[in-house]
């Protein structure tokens, strides 16, 4: 037993010794362990850096990932994601290295290979793993053959609608060509558009006047001689070619003309059974300024003519007319305006007027000076507006033809009236409203030439409505009475129902039609009669033939009724007329009017037949 236990220690001891000294070219045949491997216990491989020595890990843990790691190029490892793939993290190797950093992948400088090689066709392709990114398209879009064509810009609107209700609310259109960086102009705020100078371009002459009560002197528009006043022509298009351009003055636009006008009245004096004709020449000044302001207005309008009869008439025709008014407007809030009006107007009466004098030399003229200030308030839909106004109403004596003169003092008066309007937008093309006006007339002298009192107070009520509806119809029209009490007990009331405004439509792009409507009681001086009510309506359709031949056609029918006496006139004229558009500068007007006027009474009763050529020159 003994001797057993000693050989199997020598044998330990034999084998031992002979694995101590074998020779060292047997091992390095064997097999190298394998990187990273725990199996080689002696000398074991760090997974970081000697200085940074890997955490400690419970049994059973996978280790950390190693950070110096070199990965193929285009490979990436990663955690299972949470929906199921692969997310992937890395880079390749060399990434970011430049020429003289570290690079890993142990390249020679300035001679580095594409690390990405493209794919032979029809060679094995190495499968992608599964990742949480979508693989972006390599889309090129095609090269277009031509540039694109830009869409023409809708042209420039004013809302609402009812801002261009007001004269020059107006927009330029846009240029053919317009970038796309540059939109159509607009006023801003669409409030600004609702009074003058809240534009942009020029804008359009004023095509009617409101209902307002007209001075108590301003003759009627259709008992004018031809040409007396210039016949401006109604809108056609929402943009004129031949509109004037204007001169522009600071913050001021000025839009100048001269209308030089020659022609033949069959009967000027306006005699009973007719009378002698006469060539007449006319020349007629015109200026309208509108201010440029963000804020607040100023307008002007001063129109002027004077005639020339080459005949000597009895009673000379020779005679001036002036209109003048400048009406300014003060922004106090958004919703609160205050505005101001003078006015100037120099006129005559008429030739055949029985308030004229026998046996005279020349008309007389007469002058009208008078002021407006008011207030306006806007309650959402509900306007409120309270105006003062204030004439001062003069008479020149007039000149006999032995050589004397008599004096018209006892036509001279003041005029003092209120005007109080409230209204409400139904909607925004229709905003009914009602209108009161009180008025008194206090002469200069208590008695006239026939021993009796002329002053007198007068009420007016009407009610009518703005109108803006199917973008071709606007304006005012108003219905209402009116009524004058004189201080003479024997002088009778003046009462009657009235009609005043203006209506513009546009049936067509090339034909527009205006109605008119006005009323207004006359002082006179004829014994027996207390007051002169006159009303007039008139029809005016234009059409473009060709954008610079435009064709008129005006229509008129008024009644002159001397309230207290049996006298009372009809008035009816027709007139065509045509205009050649040379230039905006230049314009050529031809018109051949027929008058008629019937009477009651003997001896003012009369026909007449004009014809007038002239030259508009406009800047």
């Amino acid at each position: 037993m003994r001797r057993r236990r000693r050989m199997s220690h020598a044998a330990v001891l034999t084998l031992a010794a002979a694995l101590v000294v074998s020779p060292l070219p047997s091992l390095a045949q064997s097999q190298p362990p394998a990187p990273n491997s725990d199996s080689t216990l002696l000398a074991p491989s760090l997974e970081n850096a000697p200085a940074n020595p890997p955490p400690f890990r419970m049994p059973g843990e996978a280790p950390p990932p190693s950070n110096n790691r070199s990965l193929p190029a285009g490979t990436f490892t990663g955690a299972q994601s949470r929906i199921g793939a692969t997310p992937v993290y890395g880079s390749p190797s060399g990434f970011g290295a430049g020429d003289t950093g570290f690079d890993s992948s142990n390249t020679p400088h300035g001679k580095k290979k594409k690390r990405t090689q493209a794919a032979v066709p029809g060679g094995p392709t190495k499968p992608q793993p599964d990742t949480t990114f979508a693989p972006v398209p390599n889309f090129a879009p095609p090269a277009p053959s031509q540039p694109p064509v830009l869409k023409k810009p809708p042209t420039a609107e004013i809302a609402p609608k009812k801002a261009a209700m007001r004269p020059g609310a107006s927009l330029p259109p846009p240029p053919d060509e317009l970038p796309i960086s540059n939109p159509p102009p607009e006023v801003h705020p669409l409030s600004a558009a609702n009074r003058p100078g809240g534009v942009i371009s020029v804008p359009p002459p004023e095509n009617f006047d409101y209902t307002a009560t007209p001075p108590p002197t301003l003759p009627q528009p259709n008992t004018f001689l031809p040409g007396t006043l210039p016949q401006r022509l109604l809108p056609i298009a929402e943009t004129d070619p031949y509109a004037a351009l204007g001169i522009r003055a600071g913050s001021f636009l000025l839009l100048p003309s001269i209308d030089l006008n020659g022609g033949y009245n069959s009967n000027p004096e306006r005699a009973s059974g007719g009378g002698p004709g006469s060539p007449y020449l006319i020349a007629a000044p015109e200026l309208k300024v509108q201010s440029d302001w963000a804020r607040h207005s100023l307008t002007a309008d001063i129109t002027g003519s004077y005639t020339e009869f080459t005949e000597n008439l009895v009673p000379s025709l020779n005679l001036p007319f002036l209109n003048s008014k400048i009406d300014g407007r003060i922004d106090v809030t958004r919703d609160t305006q205050v505005s101001l009006e003078q006015r100037l107007i120099i006129a005559s009466d008429n030739p055949g007027s029985p308030n004229l004098q026998a046996q005279l030399a020349r008309l007389p003229p007469n002058q009208d000076v008078g002021e407006t200030l008011g207030i306006a308030q806007q309650f959402n839909r509900l306007s409120l507006s309270l105006k003062g106004t204030f004439d001062r109403a003069t008479y020149d004596p007039s000149e006999l033809t032995n050589g004397q003169s008599t004096t018209n003092a006892d036509r001279n008066f003041d005029q003092y009236a209120g005007i109080f309007r409230v209204g409400y937008e139904l909607d925004p093309g229709l905003k009914p409203f009602l209108e009161v006006q009180e008025d008194q007339r206090i002469h200069d002298e208590q008695f006239d030439r026939n021993g009796l009192q002329r002053d007198s107070v007068g009420t007016t009520a009407k009610l009518g409505s703005a109108i803006d509806l199917f973008g071709s119809l606007t304006g005012e029209m108003a219905l209402g009475y009116v009524e004058r009490t004189y201080q003479d007990p024997t002088l009778p009331q003046v009462s009657g129902v009235i009609a005043d405004g203006a209506l513009l439509w546009k049936p067509t792009g090339l034909t527009t039609a205006k109605l008119t409507a006005s009323s207004q009681v006359y002082e006179t001086v004829l014994a027996g009669a207390s007051g002169e009510l006159s009303r007039d309506l008139n029809v005016e359709v234009d059409h473009a033939f060709r954008s610079w031949l435009i064709g008129a056609l005006k229509v008129g029918y008024g009644t002159d009724d001397y309230v207290g006496l049996p006298l009372s006139d009809n008035r009816y004229f027709v007139s065509i007329g045509m205009t050649y558009i040379f230039t905006r500068e230049l314009q050529i007007r031809a018109e051949l009017r027929q008058d008629w006027q019937t009477a009651t009474e003997s001896g003012f009763s009369y026909t007449a037949t004009t014809f007038l050529l002239g030259l508009r020159l406009q800047r």
